[in-house]
């Protein structure tokens, strides 16, 4: 009755009902602002595909009819190693994943997470947002399993720390093949560059007592942006999960074997698509042409699966390794057929059934009554 009466004289007094509707209006202003912001950004990354597209078709039109004649010839021996090679780069990658969630001690089925990574893939090659849509697509499935943000910002800060260590060491394997064995100070550099820098972080974040007071005043000039009170201790609280995760020295040895054999399959992957084309490139020309292809589409994130970039890269460092710029097309087009073609075509399918269990979930606990226990499935399965 007393929580009545008030809101019965909050509604009487103007000042109130004012400043109720000033907040209102408010609210709504920055939800426009934010729509209009988000298709914005959907207009220009969509206009980017569309004129890199565009761009591509121009540039491969020329030798599409015979690209696709090579393409047509293709040596079908060569299709299950390439097969069976993307596939252990996808489950490598999600024994990857797995492992960093480990380390906040959450325990998750390799299946879940190779389920996540396959519908991750497909809704990174289809959308427009490339892959910060795959990881934001992760991300939820994270919280979905109970993860904290600390156990998530560490798995995706681990698992690109690792595979950016590891595709600079395949670099350095390239180099070693080719002769240019000066090209391997530039590796070494970068790779102790990105290890000092993640030992700075891990012994910052293990201290959090010097974080306290930074974090603090970005608390209070967020809150006063905002107008409103925000929970001072979930910020220490946040520092406080951040400092007991304390990954031990096997933790980056194992994950470094797995980012490494995660870049290994798929560009064995390639390897195979270049042989069932008919093209026999030299290994040291194969791995420049894949590790120039993976550079230009992380130079693209927005772009999905790094559409025209990857492709442009790999076909121009085969052509200039030896290759016929045909026969190139087609050796990129047969790779790209497998990822992300049939990894996107086996992610879409995990993700209609992630999304239907969903549905079916909602609707058992929709349906529960008080009389009878309600099933939970696990959010772990």
């Amino acid at each position: 009755m007393s929580s009545a009466h008030e809101t019965q004289a909050d509604d009487g007094n103007p000042g109130i009902e004012a400043d109720r509707r000033t907040r209102q209006a408010h609210r709504a202003t920055r939800d426009i602002t934010t729509v209009l912001r988000v298709r914005r950004r959907t207009a220009l990354v969509t206009g980017a595909v569309v004129v890199v597209l565009v761009a591509e078709v121009v540039m491969v039109a020329p030798h599409a009819h015979q690209a696709a004649g090579h393409l047509a010839h293709a040596r079908l021996r060569w299709i299950p190693p390439a097969l069976a090679c993307e596939m252990v780069s996808m489950m490598t990658f999600a024994r990857l994943q797995r492992h960093a969630l480990g380390v906040g001690g959450l325990r998750v089925r390799l299946g879940s997470v190779a389920a996540t990574v396959f519908a991750g893939n497909a809704v990174g090659a289809t959308l427009p947002g490339g892959s910060l849509a795959s990881i934001t697509y992760r991300t939820r499935r994270m919280r979905s399993w109970g993860a904290s943000a600390p156990q998530i910002g560490f798995t995706h800060a681990a698992t690109g720390i690792l595979s950016t260590i590891a595709l600079a060491l395949i670099a350095g394997v390239g180099h070693v093949l080719a002769g240019d064995s000066s090209q391997l100070r530039p590796v070494a550099v970068h790779v102790g560059v990105i290890c000092a820098l993640t030992s700075g972080a891990l012994a910052l974040v293990h201290h959090p007592a010097v974080l306290r007071r930074p974090v603090r005043a970005v608390h209070r000039l967020v809150r006063r942006l905002r107008r409103g009170a925000l929970d001072q201790t979930s910020a220490d609280r946040l520092l406080d999960e951040l400092a007991a995760m304390q990954p031990p020295a096997r933790f980056w040895a194992r994950g470094l074997v797995l980012a490494l054999l995660n870049w290994s399959g798929d560009f064995v992957c390639l390897l195979a698509a270049c042989h069932a084309v008919g093209a026999s490139p030299a290994l040291s020309t194969a791995l420049f042409a894949y590790i120039a292809g993976m550079t230009a589409a992380s130079a693209m994130p927005l772009l999905p699966a790094g559409i025209g970039t990857l492709d442009a890269a790999l076909v121009l460092t085969l052509h200039h390794g030896g290759v016929p710029a045909t026969i190139a097309m087609a050796a990129d087009l047969l790779f790209r057929t497998i990822t992300p073609g049939l990894v996107t075509v086996a992610g879409s399918a995990l993700l209609i059934r992630q999304r239907r269990q969903a549905a079916h979930a909602k609707s058992v606990r929709s349906g529960c009554h008080d009389d009878r226990p309600c099933p939970h499935p696990s959010l772990r399965a």
